[in-house]
């Protein structure tokens, strides 16, 4: 019986442990707008390591997910198929572009993959 009562548990810790993704650019800049916040642009690629080593042990992480909905309106986009402005789009992969609700760089751009501990670092934007 316990172990019944644990599977409801588990299934709300997962879903409070998620972030919401726009999967376009457009989207996103419009939600920003609305609720007055910075976007994160996080763009990957099929069969990229460090993208997916971000997703299954970084981006999942409560402290990750509760700092990103508190902080941020993201979007996770392919970089070869994407509505992104050309100015976003590299090469390299993972990468997340600091945006304010305008779409204009607010702070230097992230480049690959690092541990929870540092990325919740990387998100933090200077006080102005």
């Amino acid at each position: 019986m316990k172990k019944l009562l644990l599977l409801p548990l588990l299934s709300l810790q997962l879903i409070a442990a998620s972030i919401y993704w726009h999967d376009s650019y457009k989207d996103a800049l419009e939600e920003a707008k609305e609720e007055n916040k910075p976007m994160l642009i996080y763009m990957s690629q099929s069969g990229c390591k460090a993208c997916e080593m971000m997703e299954d042990k970084v981006l999942n992480q409560e402290n990750i997910t509760q700092y990103l909905d508190d902080n941020y309106i993201c979007a996770h986009l392919d970089i070869h198929d994407n509505d992104a402005p050309k100015a976003l789009k590299v090469p390299y992969t993972p990468v997340f572009h600091f945006l304010d609700k305008d779409g204009n760089v607010i702070k230097e751009s992230y480049i690959g993959g690092t541990k929870a501990s540092e990325f919740i670092k990387v998100l933090q934007l200077p006080q102005t």
